[in-house]
């Protein structure tokens, strides 16, 4: 029996001890889901913000959903990513700084002990993620590119070509031997092709444009004389490779019946923001505001703009969605919720485009703000952010900062001191979102501020 017809059994006789589908007819969609390292929204075009090369995502914001005011849950490689896969936050999951097997790095936000496996650490709750699920459910999961939760598959994906974080961009000597992002597209098209004629899920990840950036010198042309050219050519660069991913799906007449998004785990700054070394862990817009593009137009309404905030910890239910399966999660977290996120299928056919609820953020530093270390929580409405801080020693040191995004969309003029009835109604509702998700920061520095 192929995974399609099991697929198809299960969904017709309930449970197994692992996970459920509720009664279907259509076959399952396959997943492909392209996620980016360190990616601003301004490198992509569909987002409008500056002239970027990069038509095959902006074919999918066209023919699928792109959300405006997608936040990651924390600005920082490893910690969101384990949010996109388990649909919480990291205060839930516990993973808050990167992991690496050898070697660990000096910088505040990374695990000064060598972990080198994350998902068997009693320290992270991450086990209950989707690509789990799918792979008991009947998928064919392949994964590939970086994965910043360890070095080697944890057992859930079939087809396993990752490694954890810091490669280079070329697999010999640049510009004299292949590019990686080529040859993990290259990968991604054979595992396609192995696949198509059973459901499958394919998280082609690709570590550039993190640094070092030295992409093809074909991509350089349209940005020839700009700052930053290396950067939004990588982008450009990738943005080939999905196009051959996507004429792949067109070729086995398999475009329409898969769900593909686009992301990143967080962007960057270019600009020396307090807390930083690398442009990233920062609730500010250019780290924390990140590109999310969903096409499946059997479920998405085609050429959609999604202005009201979302989270990246919404990709997990959206996932378990679009697969039809009711996962059956491990008795980890007692009684309170796993999954913070909400499907955002059923957001964009059945809400209105409102900023019903706001949008939250946590981060640690990679570096301390006057010589204090501190742990940070934010939140986010329609119009205004407020960022609080607290501090291991010296907390008079910096004040807490909010913004009119409105007025001030760079972030440049903290208003904290003049809005008090803002203050107030920001800091409420981080505390509600913490007592909701068991966040005791959320509610201290909320009552703080309120």
């Amino acid at each position: 029996m192929n995974r399609r017809n099991f697929l198809s059994l299960t969904a017709a006789t309930g449970a197994t001890q692992a996970w459920a589908q509720n009664p279907v007819t259509d076959p399952p969609p396959n997943i492909v889901f392209f996620l980016f390292d360190k990616c601003r929204r301004d490198a992509i075009g569909a987002y409008g913000e500056r002239k970027c090369h990069t038509p095959n995502i902006d074919f999918l914001a066209e023919t699928g959903v792109r959300f405006d005011n997608c936040y990651t849950p924390q600005a920082l490689c490893g910690p969101a990513r384990a949010s996109i896969l388990t649909g919480s936050y990291p205060h839930l999951h516990g993973l808050r700084k990167n992991v690496y097997e050898a070697h660990p790095g000096a910088s505040y936000s990374t695990y000064q002990d060598v972990i080198p496996d994350p998902f068997r650490d009693q320290r992270f709750k991450i086990w209950d993620n989707f690509p789990h699920f799918l792979n008991v459910s009947g998928y064919a999961t392949g994964h590939i590119g970086k994965w910043h939760l360890g070095p080697a598959n944890p057992g859930f994906f079939d087809y396993w070509k990752g490694f954890n974080s810091v490669f280079l961009h070329w697999i010999g000597e640049p510009h004299k031997s292949r590019y990686r992002p080529d040859v993990h597209t290259d990968q991604g098209i054979r595992f396609i092709e192995r696949h198509k004629d059973e459901p499958f899920f394919l998280y082609q990840s690709f570590y550039s444009p993190h640094e070092p950036n030295d992409p093809p010198k074909q991509f350089l042309e349209p940005y020839e004389g700009q700052e930053h050219a290396d950067y939004y050519a990588s982008v450009s660069a990738l943005d080939h490779n999905v196009g051959r991913v996507l004429d792949t799906l067109r070729k086995n007449d398999l475009l329409d019946n898969t769900l593909i998004i686009f992301s990143t785990e967080h962007g960057r700054s270019w600009v020396d923001r307090p807390g930083t070394q690398e442009g990233m862990c920062t609730s500010y817009d250019e780290s924390a505001r990140v590109p999310l593009i969903m096409r499946y137009p059997k479920r998405l309404p085609p050429g959609t703009v999604w202005k009201s905030g979302v989270s990246l910890v919404d990709l997990h239910p959206t996932i378990m969605d679009i697969a039809n399966i009711r996962p059956v999660y491990s008795m980890l977290f007692r009684t309170f919720p796993q999954i913070q996120g909400t499907s955002l299928i059923d957001r964009v056919n059945n809400g209105r485009d409102e900023w019903t609820d706001p949008v939250v953020i946590e981060n640690v530093p990679q570096r301390a703000i006057d010589g204090a270390i501190y742990d940070e929580r934010a939140i986010r409405d329609e119009r205004y952010k407020l960022i609080l801080r607290k501090f291991e020693n010296r907390p008079e040191i910096r004040q807490p900062e909010l913004y009119d995004l409105k007025s001030d969309p760079g972030e440049t003029k903290n208003i904290y001191a003049s809005r008090a009835a803002v203050v107030k109604r920001l800091a409420r509702s981080l505390v509600t979102w913490g007592e909701k998700y068991e966040d005791p920061l959320a509610i201290e520095l909320g009552r703080w501020a309120a």
